[in-house]
């Protein structure tokens, strides 16, 4: 069965399924890794529906998961994409439409 996922940039925000459980995991681990050591954040406070401003992650944060998710999964974040990210799950969304974009 082929995961369910959409582009956040051109859908609504909401729950959509990465391409397995182990992959989602290591997905959510990247960010909070990347959060924590550049932001302080620790992982209990860190939800699907955090924004990236409740956080105080401004766009160079952003910029800096991008490019860690680009290089360990292989794939390439657009910059219009990234711009439309808001949310944790909206990141975990479009790195799920890209991994899969390129399996």
């Amino acid at each position: 069965m082929n995961p369910v996922v959409r582009d956040p940039a051109e859908q609504g925000v909401g729950r959509r399924k990465i391409g397995t459980v182990a992959q989602e995991n290591d997905v959510e681990r990247d960010i909070a890794e990347y959060l924590g050591a550049h932001y302080s954040i620790e992982p209990d406070e860190i939800t699907d529906e955090s924004t990236m401003e409740d956080l105080g992650v401004d766009s160079l944060g952003v910029l800096g998961i991008a490019e860690i998710v680009e290089n360990k999964y292989g794939i390439s974040l657009d910059d219009e994409r990234i711009a439309g990210v808001r949310t944790v799950s909206d990141f975990k969304n479009l790195i799920a439409l890209k991994i899969a974009e390129v399996a």
